[in-house]
């Protein structure tokens, strides 16, 4: 796929997630990528796979960081949701150094909203493990603002989750389907890591992640400055390792009484095939000494055959069948319940 042609494809997208703005903003890159603009000589000259790259969304976020620094045309084009092929070049070009660096490192996305989708798959596991706790490790968790689920509370409409009165926040989304399993489940520990972990109480850290969400879709972004304010008050933490390595040592870790729980959202990804393999086969040697005393369980919401979002899916062991739980809007606005039958 040629850059300009993922640059088409990624304004498709983002016209569907319900950020026009965006949408045309990368559609005016790709016009000039295509016509030759100075400041694209390091994307026409891209060696990588653009779209595996997600080089559209590095050019986004370098663009709304420029904005959230404070660049006053950008700051007026965006709040008209209105810009010129002129005035895109021009903040370009200003801004090539910032562009420059985002080039260099995959775009990170850290959305309180995915706890909304992985909720139902830690009621399942609750309710499959008994009364046993959760020890949790969750990989790719960039800030750790889903380490948070369990404090969080839910509104899908006709089925809610969690004291809103004393949750830090609330997550809204529409549910279709059952309610899943009402099993409270207890998390005896959490632990995460990220290879580039983001400080909630860094202010650069915050800028850059702030700079991923799109800029047309306000809601995602309050949702996530409160998140971020609530993890630098409670100090969660994300330490910075390799998947592989960390789930290697959390396992050599796990201890009987609890049910052991690796999860992960939009990640998989990034990690490299060979990473994957080992990461697969801890959980899978693991998984074959798993007692109803100590179960692990895999829970993971990622890209898969679903052609109108992601798939939640969920292995457990003793057993270690592959579960699909459901299929949800990459953003989290939407969940469609589908367990299969028993």
């Amino acid at each position: 796929m040629t850059v300009v042609a993922h640059f088409r494809q990624q304004a498709d997208q983002c016209r569907a997630l319900g950020s026009p703005f965006t949408a045309a903003l990368l559609d005016l890159a790709a016009d000039s990528i295509g016509a030759g603009a100075d400041w694209a000589v390091p994307l026409r000259d891209w060696r990588g796979d653009p779209r595996a790259d997600a080089l559209a969304l590095r050019l986004a976020g370098a663009l709304h960081r420029a904005m959230l620094d404070g660049d006053a045309e950008l700051t007026s084009c965006y709040a008209a949701r209105q810009i010129d092929a002129a005035r895109l070049d021009a903040a370009l070009l200003r801004h090539a150094e910032l562009l420059r660096r985002y080039l260099q490192s995959a775009p990170q996305t850290n959305d309180p909203q995915r706890s909304a989708i992985l909720l139902g798959g830690f009621l399942q596991i609750a309710q499959q493990v008994g009364p046993l706790p959760l020890d949790i490790c969750e990989i790719g968790a960039s800030a750790g603002l889903n380490q948070s689920w369990f404090r969080y509370a839910y509104d899908f409409g006709h089925w809610r989750w969690g004291d809103e009165a004393q949750a830090p926040l609330t997550l809204r989304a529409t549910w279709n389907g059952a309610h899943p399993p009402g099993s409270l489940p207890e998390v005896r520990n959490s632990v995460a890591c990220d290879l580039a972990p983001i400080d909630a109480r860094n202010p650069e850290d915050r800028q850059r992640l702030l700079s991923y969400i799109w800029a047309d879709q306000p809601e995602r972004l309050e949702r996530v400055r409160h998140a971020l304010d609530f993890a630098a008050r409670e100090a969660i933490g994300v330490t910075r390792a390799a998947a592989a390595d960390f789930v290697a040592r959390a396992l050599q870790r796990r201890k009987p009484g609890a049910a052991f729980v690796l999860c992960h959202s939009i990640v998989w990804q990034y990690i490299e095939p060979a990473e994957q393999r080992r990461i697969a086969g801890l959980m899978q040697a693991a998984g074959d000494t798993a007692t109803p005393q100590a179960p692990l369980a895999w829970l993971r919401f990622e890209s898969g055959a679903a052609q109108d979002g992601g798939e939640l899916t969920l292995t457990l062991w003793p057993g270690g069948i592959p579960q699909p739980l459901a299929v949800a809007d990459y953003h989290g606005r939407w969940i469609r319940w589908q367990p299969r039958p028993d």
